[in-house]
């Protein structure tokens, strides 16, 4: 078994490694509102507040207040069900899919460059490698005890 030292090594690595720019730039706002823009970009049309609940894994309260700071950014659009006006849907607006396409051309060119410094031989082995870590993580995924478990009385 691995010895605390070797524990804690890996634990600062992963700090380290983390790119601290990029986290200090996305709160969970950003975060969210990004999620919300990709799930509608791939929708190619409207979606439900509860359709973008269950993608983003999170309550609809939740995705409502997003969706207001978005509306308010005008990120993007209400509309209501001709039939039903308890359905409400979701499109993005001409300023979201622009925010959309940028972040999507920020996003190539910075991988780019990652490839070109790195080589993509690195990438590979370095995608690979997560990629068993994490399956070796969920695997070995700790119970948490009663006390942290929610109470759904």
């Amino acid at each position: 078994m691995a010895d605390i030292k070797d524990v804690e090594y890996v634990f600062r690595r992963l700090n380290e490694t983390r790119p601290a720019e990029l986290n200090d730039r996305m709160s969970d706002i950003n975060l969210g509102i990004g999620a919300v823009l990709k799930i509608l970009d791939e929708a190619g049309g409207a979606v439900t507040c509860g359709d973008i609940a269950k993608k983003m894994k999170v309550s609809t309260a939740r995705v409502a207040v997003l969706l207001k700071k978005m509306e308010a950014k005008n990120l993007i659009a209400r509309s209501s069900d001709k039939d039903d006006a308890r359905i409400v849907y979701i499109n993005s607006t001409t300023d979201g899919k622009k925010l959309v396409d940028e972040l999507r051309k920020t996003m190539e060119e910075h991988l780019s460059r990652m490839i070109d410094e790195l080589g993509m031989e690195k990438i590979k082995t370095f995608l690979d490698l997560s990629a068993e870590l994490k399956s070796v993580a969920e695997a070995t995924r700790p119970q948490m005890p009663d006390f942290f478990k929610r109470n759904n009385k």
